[in-house]
């Protein structure tokens, strides 16, 4: 009867650890980034946020190099890429621009989180 008991939990135990790796891998981005995505995701950030010409140049630049080095590298280090590449783009805004974009909850965790 003990060893029913012990072959039970550990059954359990198993199956909940793999339920919840298997959970934490769905939270990644599953779409690939492509040009036309990137247009539309600048589009709106653009209208979201008020920059000068050469700001919005700048983003655009951004996130077509962060486009093009996610879609590139290797599944494990895609967040890590995306992370830096998203860090960079804040760090341009102003405190201003920032509030402004983070007001649009979508778009700011659209860009942001990978």
């Amino acid at each position: 009867m003990k060893k029913i008991i012990a072959i039970a939990a550990l059954f359990l135990a198993f199956s909940i650890n793999a339920n919840a790796q298997t959970a934490s891998k769905a939270k990644t981005r599953t779409e690939a980034i492509t040009p036309e995505s990137v247009t539309k995701e600048h589009a709106a950030f653009t209208k979201a946020v008020t920059m000068n010409e050469s700001l919005q140049n700048d983003m655009m630049t951004l996130l077509k190099m962060r486009m093009e080095s996610v879609n590139g590298a290797r599944e494990e280090d895609k967040k890590a890429i995306f992370e830096r590449y998203s860090a960079k783009m804040l760090s341009g805004l102003t405190p201003e621009q920032l509030n402004q974009f983070k007001s649009n909850k979508e778009l700011y965790l659209k860009l942001i989180e990978y």
